[in-house]
C-alpha cells in the first residue's frame, strides 16, 4: 500500500524518464480532457497522513481517491467511502469519521460526508447521520439532516446540528427525543445501520 507521497514521487519519476528519452523529432499529440469530469490523479487503497499548520495531523484511508486539481474549484472525491482520523502529537486517534462517500473542497477546506456517516471521539461519544459537513478551517461540524447522538449514557435525536470538530461542545436546533441508552435495542457500533428516525 503506497502513500500519496510515494505515488506522486513515482509519477514524477516516470515523467522524468520519458522526458529524458524524448526524441526531438517525435511529435507530441495532445489529448484534451475535461478537468471537471476527468481526475488529475486516481489512486486506490490509499492511506496517507496530512499535516495542518505543522501540528494537527489527519490520517485518510480510502479504497478510491480522485483528485481534480485542474478543475475550476479543485476538489477530491471518495466515491467508495473514506475514513478520516484526527491524530494527536503521539499519533493517537482523537476523532474518527467514516462515511459511504465524501467530497472535499480544497479552497475552502470543507468536507461533505454522505451515507452512513459515523463520527466518534476520545470520550466514546458517537454521532450517526446520513449527511455531515466538516469545516476544517473553522474547526466546525454541522448538518441539517437527522442526527442520532450517543453521549454520557443517553441518546439524543433531532435536526440541525453544530459542533466543534472534536465533538466536545454541540448544539441541536430541533430535539425530537432524549432517552437512556438501552444496548438491547441499539444497533451495535460499526454495524453500518442508519440512525433510527422518529415515528411519523
Amino acid at each position: 500500500m503506497r502513500s500519496l507521497v510515494q505515488i506522486v514521487f513515482l509519477v514524477l519519476s516516470v515523467t522524468a524518464v520519458f522526458t529524458s528519452c524524448k526524441d526531438d523529432s517525435t511529435a507530441v499529440v495532445s489529448h484534451p480532457t475535461n478537468p471537471e469530469l476527468v481526475p488529475t490523479m486516481t489512486t486506490s487503497d490509499v492511506q496517507t497522513i496530512i499535516s495542518d499548520s505543522g501540528f494537527t495531523r489527519y490520517r485518510i484511508t480510502s479504497p478510491l481517491w480522485n483528485m481534480f486539481e485542474e478543475a475550476k474549484r479543485p476538489h477530491w472525491t471518495f466515491p467508495k467511502g473514506v475514513k478520516c482520523e484526527e491524530l494527536d502529537n503521539k499519533f493517537n486517534t482523537v476523532t474518527s469519521i467514516q462515511c459511504d462517500s465524501a467530497y472535499f473542497d480544497k479552497d475552502n477546506a470543507l468536507w461533505t460526508l454522505t451515507g452512513n456517516v459515523r463520527i466518534s471521539n476520545a470520550n466514546n461519544d458517537l454521532i450517526l447521520t446520513d449527511q455531515m459537513n466538516w469545516d476544517q478551517r473553522n474547526h466546525q461540524m454541522y448538518s441539517d439532516a437527522f442526527i442520532h447522538i450517543e453521549k454520557q449514557g443517553r441518546i439524543i435525536e433531532g435536526y440541525g446540528y453544530v459542533s466543534n470538530e472534536r465533538l466536545t461542545t454541540y448544539q441541536l436546533r430541533q430535539v425530537e427525543a432524549i432517552f437512556p441508552i438501552d444496548e438491547r435495542r441499539m444497533p451495535h457500533p460499526g454495524s453500518g445501520n442508519s440512525p433510527r428516525r422518529p415515528m411519523q
